[in-house]
Order: C-alpha cells, then sequence, then structure tokens
C-alpha cells in the first residue's frame, strides 16, 4: 500500500509540473535556457597540466635467454657500465625520453595541442594563441619556454608586452581583442642548435596554465631514385657465394632464364676464388670466410614483440604471425621478419644498414638445412643466398637486420610467392665454417646485449 501511495504521489507532482509549463507557455511566457559557461571557474581555476612520463618499466624475461649471462664475468661490471652510459647518450641523441602532456579541461587559453613544428634557430610565427574569457578590467598572459626566445612581431611598447627576445613573455592590456591581436604575432625561436629535438611552451593566464610542444625538425633534402624503364633498371640482384660454385652456376642459369639482362652482384669470399664471366655480372673478392649468409627454419615470416625497459628491453619471436594485411593485396600481410630473401628500397636499407659484427653467422634461430621455401617478389628463383634490392648491394640477409630495423622498416611478406631452394649437399668444409658452434651464439648474445641495449630474447 505504502509503494503504490509514493507512485500516486510522484504521479501527480510531473503531472502537475507539464500544467504549469503548458500554461506559462500558453500566457505569452518563454522558457529561458540558461548557457552552461565555456568553463567551470571554480572547478578549474587550480588543475594544472598534468606531466606524465613514458610508460617504461622493467620487462619480465620469464623464460627468455638472459643475453648477461652470456657476457664473460671478468668483463660484465665494465659492460654494463658503459652500456648505461652509451643508451643515455643515445636517448639524447633520439630525443625518445619525450613527456606525455595531458591537457586541462575547458581552459580558456587556446593553442595549437600538436603539429606545430620549426626548424632550428629560425623565427617562426606560433599559430593559433589566443585567450577566451569573461570581460574583465585587465589581462595578462605569459609564456615561457626553455631552449628558445618569445617575441611580439611589431610590438607597441613594453608596457604591454614585456621580455620581447627572452625565454619568458608577458603581454598584458585592458582591451581582450588588442591581447588576441598581439598574441596573434608571437614568435619562437630556438637557440640550441639540433636538427631533431622539442621544446615546451608553457602559457598561463591568472590560475590557469596549459603546456604544449614545439618540435625542431631540420628540413631534409629529398632523395629520389629514376626507376627507369623496365626491371633491369629498377632492381640489381646481389648474392654471396663461398665454396658453393656449383649452387652459384644453377642461381645464374634460373636467372638468366627470366631476366637475361639483370645485374647481377657477387660477393666471394671463398678461400680459393673461382672466376665468374658473363653479360652483366660484377665479382666482388671479399676476404675469406667473411660474408654473412642466412638459411632460415621452415617459417617465412615472423613478428617480433618489443618492450622497452630501463634496465634493457625484452624480445620475443612468434613465428607465422602478421600485424595487419596489405590493403589491395590479396594474400599480403605486414610482417617484421622475412627470412633469407627480401626486395628492399636503397633508402630503406640504408636507414637501418647491416652489422659487420656478425658477418658469416648471423641467426636467430637454429640453423636447419631441409629449409622448402621462402617468400620473395620474383619467382623462378634458385638458391640458398639470394637478395634481391633495388640499387644496392647487400651482403648478407639476416634476421638481425631486421631487429635493428624495427620502427625504421615497413616489412611484407605474400602467401602466394615463393622460391624453391636448392637440394642440400653435404659439404665439409662448407659445413665447418657455416654451421654456428655454441661459442659463437654466446659472443652473438652478448653482443645484442650491449648493441640494442636487450636484457632477453626468446625465439
Amino acid at each position: 500500500m505504502r509503494l503504490r501511495m509514493k507512485r500516486k504521489i510522484i504521479y501527480f507532482i510531473l503531472i502537475a509540473c507539464l500544467i504549469l509549463v503548458i500554461y506559462h507557455l500558453s500566457h505569452g511566457g518563454s522558457l529561458h535556457v540558461i548557457p552552461t559557461p565555456r568553463w567551470r571557474e571554480s572547478a578549474v581555476q587550480h588543475i594544472m597540466p598534468l606531466h606524465l612520463s613514458s610508460n617504461r618499466s622493467s620487462c619480465d624475461c620469464e623464460d627468455e635467454s638472459v643475453l648477461s649471462q652470456n657476457v664473460p664475468s671478468d668483463q660484465l661490471d665494465d659492460i654494463i657500465k658503459l652500456r648505461k652510459k652509451e643508451y643515455k647518450d643515445y636517448l639524447l641523441r633520439m630525443k625518445t625520453n619525450v613527456s606525455i602532456i595531458v591537457a586541462p579541461a575547458n581552459s580558456p587559453l587556446q593553442y595549437p595541442i600538436s603539429g606545430f613544428t620549426v626548424a632550428p634557430q629560425q623565427r617562426s610565427d606560433i599559430p593559433g594563441l589566443a585567450l577566451h574569457t569573461q570581460k574583465g578590467k585587465w589581462y595578462k598572459v605569459t609564456l615561457r619556454v626553455d631552449s628558445g626566445v618569445l617575441a611580439v612581431k611589431d610590438a607597441p611598447d613594453e608596457k604591454q608586452v614585456n621580455g620581447q627576445n627572452k625565454s619568458e613573455l608577458t603581454i598584458t592590456s585592458a582591451n581582450l581583442p588588442q591581447l588576441n591581436n598581439l598574441l596573434s604575432r608571437v614568435t619562437y625561436t630556438s637557440t640550441i642548435y639540433h636538427i631533431r629535438t622539442s621544446d615546451l611552451v608553457r602559457f598561463s593566464y591568472e590560475n590557469h596554465k596549459v603546456t604544449f610542444p614545439i618540435l625542431i625538425r631540420r628540413h631534409t633534402v629529398p632523395v629520389l631514385y629514376n626507376p627507369g624503364n623496365d626491371i633491369n633498371s629498377l632492381v640489381t640482384i646481389a648474392t654471396k657465394t663461398f665454396l658453393r660454385y656449383k649452387q652459384l652456376h644453377v642461381l645464374l642459369k634460373s636467372i638468366r632464364r627470366v631476366y637475361p639482362k639483370i645485374k647481377i652482384i657477387i660477393a666471394d669470399d671463398s678461400l680459393k676464388p673461382e672466376s665468374i664471366s658473363g653479360d652483366n655480372i660484377e665479382q666482388y673478392i671479399m676476404p675469406p670466410a667473411q660474408v654473412g649468409g642466412v638459411v632460415g627454419g621452415d617459417q617465412f615470416h615472423y613478428t617480433l614483440e618489443y618492450v622497452e625497459g630501463d634496465d634493457g628491453g625484452c624480445l620475443k619471436r612468434f613465428e607465422g604471425r602478421h600485424h595487419s594485411p596489405l590493403p589491395g593485396h590479396d594474400g599480403c600481410f605486414f610482417v617484421d621478419v622475412v627470412v633469407n630473401f627480401f626486395l628492399a628500397r636503397t633508402d630503406a636499407v640504408r636507414r637501418v644498414g647491416f652489422d659487420p659484427f656478425l658477418k658469416r653467422v648471423a641467426h636467430t634461430v637454429p640453423l636447419k638445412t631441409n629449409f622448402k621455401h621462402c617468400n620473395m617478389y620474383i619467382l623462378l628463383i634458385s638458391s640458398s643466398f639470394l637478395l634481391f634490392c633495388i640499387h644496392t648491394f647487400i651482403p648478407c640477409s639476416s634476421s638481425e637486420f631486421f631487429i635493428d630495423g624495427i620502427g625504421k622498416l615497413m616489412v611484407v611478406s605474400c602467401k602466394h610467392l615463393s622460391i624453391g631452394h636448392q637440394t642440400h649437399e653435404e659439404q665439409k668444409e662448407y659445413d665447418s665454417y657455416r654451421n654456428q658452434r655454441i661459442e659463437e651464439e654466446k659472443i652473438k648474445l652478448a653482443h645484442h646485449y650491449f648493441k640494442n641495449y636487450l636484457k632477453c630474447m626468446k625465439y
């Protein structure tokens, strides 16, 4: 009974309110909607912009290989100190330790949130600066930077603009449109020369404070490549050979059957080199047993998961996985590593480069000799050590190349493209150089510990 009575009371109140509204409107009245303030003065006066550090922590190695175990014990302390110093210098060079800025809610200050980029030590207008506030007797804003100077172009006098060509600039006015006119003419000039860095602008009015970034970038000069008229001018084939001239001749015959005029570069680090001749073939004699070449396992491609950590990153490999499909190309997917053969742009390869320390042995997978296929852009080519590239010479194809290329390369693998592998023939002299020994594996992992600032690897 009590519940029913409460419901009746609520219904009665709602009906009464509705009748009053209808009566008010029918007698010439109007409903006044009170606008919501552009910002809640009481709520945001003391809100400060938040500066959050990047999400970095010590990654968990679990069952991965802890790389420091491969460093000789008598060298470990010195390596740890040098590794820490070099990593700190790397962060300074690359400017990767950037703070995350969270903007305050409903601020009366207008400013560029992102995308404002300037050339080093060149004056640039700061776009979009303005103040939107209620009418007052006096307006005062302050801007401050760390690695540059601020100024107002054609400033009227020091009473309104104080701090011309200094790191802190104050603008005052009794007229809001005039203040905004002065803000529209504020410029920034970096005082420290760096081709890739940033600065922070702290912009304040009364108790409202915001922070926004300025990217400082040196403009790059475009480097273009003439694609020519056909594949012969577009692609250069680079391969290496070491004590396997029989397989090399099979490779050359296979290439010439499909591409009779394409340029072929041979890096030969055999102990007793044999002369290789032919149209558009260049043979380069290298120091014996020094040029790398890789035979992978039975997977075509894989992805890498890299997690940063203050004391070193963690790297994991996932066989057969991909990131996402390549739009417009059925059966092609973005990956991180392709094994053994690849077609690459010159500029992309040069951004990464090859590590001469690894030389002949460069694996992140155990060696297998029954490798059946590997991905490639061109069909009907047969060899164990073949690399395709655009106007460049690549001495080896290794997973380490792709590890160094994380975040620098866009890598694609296509399921419907493959290359046959020649039948493996046992060659004791070759295998004695080729197969990776346990001590070489330890040296390589210790190298990754220092060079790539890795704490552990799982592959």
